[in-house]
């Protein structure tokens, strides 16, 4: 037989102070779960920032004979990652070299002479697009008109609503660079 506990006056049985102490503690339990909020593998993950730029065309000329001004040019274009982890699938990204010669109108890029298809690019890492041709520095066509080079990174059109995070470019202003010939002039 449990003996009664009597408190002011009224007569309180030992289970009663035991469920009421159970419902005290439950409560002081749910009011502490509650004030620690989620946990980190409830929160969402955090939208990537995703900006690959057109970073730079170089230029390296190997002479191809006694004359001075004869050599092969070589035309590198490279795209850098200045941000997240770059993830795509195939046939929505594209990094395009072109030739435009002095006289083609500036709204067409001229001649696609070097083309690289990808699909991932590390934060940090490049990619690079090239082109090789004859290049004599004192014909009109190189060496006083030299023709101008443009690297594009073309993302196909529909890539900022085909539900991939990871592939939506984040800065359009930094995608293509035009640099002028001239330079390789200065290599010889």
């Amino acid at each position: 037989m449990k003996h009664p506990t009597i408190k002011k006056g009224r007569l309180i049985r030992t289970t009663d102070l035991k469920r009421t102490f159970n419902l005290l503690f439950l409560f002081a339990l749910s009011i502490v779960s509650l004030s620690c909020g989620p946990s980190e593998d409830d929160s969402p993950e955090p939208t990537p920032i995703i900006d690959l730029q057109a970073d730079d065309v170089v230029f390296m000329i190997t002479p191809t004979s006694s004359i001075a001004f004869d050599g092969t040019a070589t035309i590198t274009g490279r795209v850098k990652n200045m941000a997240d982890n770059f993830i795509s699938v195939e046939g929505q990204q594209v990094i395009l070299l072109y030739e435009r010669s002095l006289g083609t109108p500036t709204d067409q890029p001229g001649t696609e002479i070097g083309r690289v298809e990808f699909t991932t690019l590390r934060t940090g890492e490049t990619m690079q697009v090239s082109y090789t041709r004859p290049w004599n520095s004192a014909s009109p066509a190189e060496g006083e008109f030299p023709p101008e080079y443009i690297l594009r990174l073309s993302l196909d059109p529909d890539i900022q609503i085909d539900g991939n995070v990871h592939n939506n470019d984040n800065n359009s202003e930094n995608n293509e660079l035009i640099v002028s010939g001239k330079a390789i002039n200065q290599l010889f």
